[in-house]
């Protein structure tokens, strides 16, 4: 019988003895087939039930460990817990603030259980006198063996996991992914955008708190019996060409990344030799904004090494419509639009105060996948025609369920029956390209810029690091003024300012009033690496950035 749900899906999985999935952590290599895979989440679950979870509780998880996450989530859905997939702290130096986020989301979802590393899991325990609802805070090994598993159908609203949103614009929210929104998305995603079968490969990176690293790698690929090879997230972190090292060894056809990703295995890999990607048929980049000059690059410099252009496949998505919405096609290369704005005005020593027209770079996102509708509204909710910059919006049967305990922000967001994004973009030819995000929008003189290009522009000066630039605004005395943030490499402080001023003049016409260096890894960002532009401007503004120099021009206004 053809499943139609993951319960249905994952209990004809536990017999089959098709290879699953193979983790790759700190040198060692575990493979488990699909049987064997189902096992052991079956043996988490009595575990988690055996300490009193039941079916509807909220389960927190925190593991770093590809080879830990996946079975436990996986034992969740099969007994009917909700998972709550929670990001780990990244340093132990941002360990009080982590802890203080954890506890407030765990808070929202009224968790009763709390499945950590084991150091997490001991420093944790505090919570339990926080958050009225947690009941346990143990690690995998603390599990009891005893214990009831009843594997019970699954209706479409019935709700999965929760995934708390990145936040680059608000607080945290769990959004309420259902049965229904996450089957039509996985099936969407293998059989409409991919074409996938069990015949392809996955390797994924991707962090599995984070909605493309977990749907798009552990869940969707049961669909099309895809095995997947996971490698840990740290080890790309330290040693990024582990990504292009694994896709070669293991023969990958399908991954995907963001775009920082794209550009770090470029700058970070020490050489090609070896190297055989040929077997690749789709790599993807959503999750931030896609960078023309960085994809190239890494094309460029994986080509060589038999990695064809048109396996680049660009995408838009987001938690709230659980996770893809757009994908370009299979056999397209990067198409990139020049759209056309009104940049800040100038002066010319022959004609006076005029306006220049510039073209900013951006990428197709793709056609909206089947069943799915991508429109663009106006400030009052009225539909924009082609090429016309508004609000993206979105309705299908991937939308997910709305917010967990938050019927305003659901009422706000989920409309008629689709999603207000928040973000800016336009279509042209039945194609999405997005612009950035509606609240991040810097308004000089009445006029709305989109921060991106500049820190896009911003980010080419020396000494900057690439993809570590944010742009806001600040208010000013006659208008709004441009404020860049950017993080520091190397080089003369002062020439890297001037430099970074520069750029932003040359390449769009703006004027930067203020660059405020500050220290690398400072910038503040979500779980899943998109800048938190809002963030950065309350910090700066109250003083709290990694500040390194701090350039004030007071006679440039914006």
């Amino acid at each position: 019988m053809q499943a139609n749900d993951f319960s249905q899906l994952l209990e004809q999985l536990a017999g089959s003895e098709r290879d699953a999935h193979r983790y790759r952590e700190n040198g060692s290599v575990a493979e488990l087939t699909y049987g064997e895979l189902i096992a052991e989440a079956d043996r988490l679950a009595r575990g988690m039930h055996g300490l009193g979870v039941r079916r509807g509780d909220r389960v927190g998880l925190v593991l770093h460990s590809p080879r830990e996450f996946v079975p436990a989530f996986l034992g969740c859905v099969r007994a009917g817990f909700i998972a709550v997939p929670l990001y780990p702290p990244l340093t132990l130096g941002q360990l009080a603030s982590w802890a203080e986020v954890t506890g407030r989301m765990l808070a929202t979802a009224r968790a009763s259980l709390l499945l950590a590393d084991p150091p997490i899991a001991y420093t944790l325990r505090s919570l339990r006198d926080e958050v009225p609802s947690l009941r346990e805070v143990v690690s995998i090994a603390e599990l009891p063996e005893a214990g009831e598993l009843n594997c019970g159908a699954a209706s479409d609203d019935q709700v999965v996991f929760l995934q708390f949103t990145s936040g680059s614009t608000s607080a945290p929210r769990g959004v309420r992914v259902t049965h229904g929104s996450l089957w039509a998305n996985a099936h969407a995603i293998m059989v409409d955008g991919l074409g996938a079968s069990s015949e392809d490969r996955g390797v994924s990176w991707l962090p599995l708190y984070h909605d493309m690293g977990l749907i798009g790698f552990v869940m969707s690929p049961l669909v099309t019996r895809t095995p997947i090879t996971f490698v840990a997230t740290l080890d790309f972190l330290k040693r990024p060409e582990v990504w292009v090292r694994t896709l070669s060894e293991d023969r990958g056809t399908i991954s995907f990344a963001p775009n920082f990703g794209y550009a770090l295995t470029a700058r970070r890999t020490a050489s090609t030799e070896g190297l055989d990607l040929s077997a690749v048929r789709v790599l993807g980049c959503g999750a931030e904004p896609i960078q023309p000059d960085a994809i190239n690059s890494f094309f460029e410099r994986f080509g060589e090494a038999g990695l064809k252009r048109r396996a680049f496949l660009s995408c838009y998505g987001l938690a709230e419509t659980t996770l893809a919405v757009t994908f370009a096609g299979m056999e397209d290369e990067l198409e990139v639009d020049q759209l056309e704005f009104e940049s800040d005005s100038t002066h010319d020593d022959t004609s006076g105060l005029h306006r220049l027209e510039r073209r900013i770079p951006v990428v197709s996102c793709g056609r909206p996948l089947p069943r799915h509708q991508v429109s663009i509204l106006g400030e009052h909710g009225e539909p924009l025609p082609e090429r016309r910059v508004g609000e993206v919006f979105v309705e299908g049967p991937s939308v997910a369920g709305g917010y967990w305990d938050d019927e305003e922000e659901t009422n706000r967001v989920f409309v008629d029956g689709g999603v207000k994004t928040g973000d800016l973009g336009y279509m042209s030819e039945g194609e999405l390209y997005v612009t950035g995000r509606l609240k991040d929008t810097i308004i000089v003189r009445g006029r709305n810029f989109d921060p991106t290009p500049i820190e896009v522009a911003a980010g080419r000066a020396d000494g900057v690091r690439t993809g570590n630039v944010a742009a806001f605004s600040i208010s000013g005395d006659l208008t709004e003024r441009i404020v860049v943030a950017a993080e520091y490499r190397e080089g003369d402080p002062g020439t890297i300012e001037a430099n970074v001023v520069r750029a932003v003049q040359q390449g769009l016409g703006l004027t930067v009033s203020e660059v405020v260096l500050i220290e690398a890894g400072s910038l503040p960002k979500t779980t899943s690496g998109k800048l938190q532009r809002s963030a950065t401007r309350e910090q700066y503004l109250d003083g709290r950035l990694g500040l390194v120099r701090r350039r004030t021009d007071a006679s440039a206004v914006a």
